[in-house]
């Protein structure tokens, strides 16, 4: 790990209460979804009330040490119920939660993907929530010009300005899959897109900021706050999940952020992503890292 990098093993509940206040610009994360993933240590599979108690306790504490312009990005999903495998919206329990916590919805972020299993007995999930809340809905930080895409037509009149579009509230990014986590030797079962965390990053601090995910696993927001010149504060269970974070420090960490680049076609996305890999990999594998 690096000075700027501070991935620590515990109970968020308890580490979250060793940062000071209104120190953590952006806080993002996706906490156990209580479906029986295997996480390690963690028991993803206890009474609703139980993880509605972990999600406000950890909540409170994200809204104490954030600063007075910053933001916290929650990810969730809709999930079958164990019992009667009635669908379970998170997201609206978490917004009320973190309503109750004094924080404030600017946006409701959809996240699409194709690649995850096909339903036979209802339509498929293609998509989870990001819910941006802001401490202050008169104070905080949209660097909307550092995320700006492609306009959708080429003819488009405002094209000669070089500036983009506003990459709206529906955003495409594809899930990690088994190939890539077999290639970065990662057992965590839900691992973060890279790039989708690193328009968070782009959108909602300035270089030098300190990141906080409080349910880091392998470590993607830490990642993607190094390549971004950021500072990055994650808390997991397992120690196994910090070995993970250490193993990817040494791959992903090499990422140029420049790959990145939000006015960049998908396709050219794409195909610059899959090359730094490719290059990040391979010293990688000439160091003996991997």
């Amino acid at each position: 790990m690096t000075k700027d990098l501070d991935y620590r093993v515990g109970d968020s509940r308890e580490l979250l209460k060793t940062i000071p206040d209104s120190s953590i610009r952006l806080a993002i994360t996706s906490p156990p979804y209580n479906i029986g993933k295997p996480y390690g240590k963690y028991k993803d599979n206890i009474p609703l009330n139980e993880w509605e108690e972990l999600l406000n306790d950890v909540s409170k504490e994200v809204c104490r040490v954030l600063t007075p312009d910053g933001s916290f990005f929650l990810n969730l999903g809709q999930v079958p119920t164990s019992k009667t495998n009635e669908i379970l919206p998170l997201q609206y329990i978490g917004y009320q939660i973190l309503k109750d916590n004094g924080l404030f919805l600017r946006n409701i972020i959809t996240w699409t993907f194709n690649n995850m299993q096909n339903c036979v007995n209802r339509l498929s999930g293609r998509y989870e929530n990001i819910l941006w809340f802001v401490k202050d809905l008169n104070n905080y930080i949209f660097n909307l010009n550092e995320i700006r895409v492609p306009y959708i037509s080429k003819n488009d009149k405002r094209l000669k300005d070089g500036t983009g579009r506003n990459p709206t509230d529906v955003w495409y990014f594809d899930r990690v899959n088994n190939m890539t986590k077999q290639m970065l030797k990662l057992s965590h079962p839900t691992v973060y897109p890279l790039p989708m965390i690193i328009r968070i990053i782009k959108m909602s601090t300035h270089p030098g900021d300190i990141i906080l995910d409080p349910f880091a696993g392998s470590g993607t927001s830490l990642i993607a706050a190094k390549i971004m010149g950021r500072r990055g504060i994650g808390f997991d269970l397992d120690e196994k999940y910090q070995k993970e974070f250490k193993q990817r420090l040494l791959i992903e960490g090499n990422i140029s952020a420049s790959v990145f680049d939000e006015l960049l076609e998908d396709s050219e996305k794409k195909k610059r992503i899959k090359r730094e890999y490719e290059r990040v990999i391979s010293q990688a594998i000439l160091k003996g890292v991997i």
